[in-house]
């Protein structure tokens, strides 16, 4: 009996394993998968692709459902409607209103999409423009792209709902991230002290993100304590010129701060995850009511500090 059970077995196992293929639906659309979603222009490097970025350019993309590849190529007729933006729309509950991305801040590169045979998607590409990134909300969630699915060719129809895209865009400059922070600081007057800030592993070193405020000025938090351990802020402005160094100057009232740095490519060697790692290295003078601080920083490239965002529009 155990010799015709075995075999029965093994057959039934095979038939589980065996892979089940689905036929395509009987009609195809097209829709815009990411109704709300928020591009971030990543100017330098990062661990995906900036060639796009670097140009100035992203890609509103669009999609095919209802087969596993598109057997013909699609067009997508599309147009610019800000009309989707009704009598005013918010990011979100207490957030920012959003406005629509004045004309002169872009150009699209067609005014359809199109989708490759054998594929699922397509795009058309947009063009930012010097405008843009010399506004100073471009920093933050502030314009959309209000884009309406207009007509189709070569699918069976346009998924209700999702024929509209409302695609926000902003940047940061190629120094915006997350730095591993260690130096030391000098601190005199109502505090006399030397504190050195160096963890025994680089991965170990304080976390700060340094932050856009412009296309050639980047913003730079510190903290000091004062005589009875109270904590004062101070927001550094670090301002780029001739290439990669940088005039570093105090954007917070009541405090001053002078000095200078320079960032250097793959500057840090053999650092975090054993490879060569992007660096900003600072000398500053700090100038509060009752102490000075003379601090020289070395900072790791951690990450860019950009991630996949989305936003649920709501009325104003």
């Amino acid at each position: 009996m155990k010799k015709f059970l075995m075999p029965m077995v093994l057959l039934l196992l095979a038939a589980c394993n065996k892979n089940v293929t689905f036929p395509d639906y009987p009609y195809q659309t097209v829709y815009f998968a990411y109704q709300y979603p928020v591009r971030t222009i990543t100017f330098g490097e990062d661990i995906f692709s900036t060639e796009l970025d670097n140009q100035r350019k992203c890609k509103i993309m669009a999609t095919t459902g209802g087969v596993y590849s598109s057997k013909k190529t699609l067009n997508i007729g599309i147009a610019v409607d800000n009309t989707l933006l009704g009598s005013g729309l918010l990011f979100g509950a207490g957030k920012d209103q959003i406005l629509p991305m004045p004309a002169n801040y872009y150009s699209l590169a067609d005014n359809k999409i199109i989708i490759p045979q054998g594929s699922l998607a397509g795009g058309v590409e947009v063009q930012l423009t010097d405008a843009f990134f010399n506004d100073p909300k471009a920093i933050k969630n502030t314009y959309v792209i209000p884009l309406r699915i207009t007509d189709k060719s070569g699918a069976d129809s346009i998924l209700s709902g999702k024929d509209f895209i409302l695609y926000a865009i902003k940047y940061v400059n190629e120094w915006h991230g997350n730095y591993l922070r260690r130096g030391k600081d000098v601190v005199t007057g109502s505090v006399n002290q030397t504190l050195v800030r160096h963890a025994e592993y680089v991965e170990k070193d304080e976390v700060n993100k340094l932050s856009t405020r412009s296309m050639k000025e980047l913003e730079f938090p510190v903290v000091y304590k004062d005589k009875d351990g109270n904590n004062i802020n101070c927001t550094l402005l670090l301002t780029f010129h001739d290439g990669e160094k940088c005039a570093i100057s105090s954007a917070t009232a009541n405090i001053s701060a002078t000095g200078e740095g320079q960032f250097v490519k793959r500057g840090e060697k053999n650092s975090w995850g054993s490879k060569d790692r992007d660096a900003l290295y600072l000398q500053y003078q700090i100038t509060f009511p009752n102490m000075q601080v003379s601090t020289s920083d070395t900072l790791v490239m951690r990450d860019r500090s950009v991630t996949m965002e989305t936003f649920t529009p709501v009325s104003k």
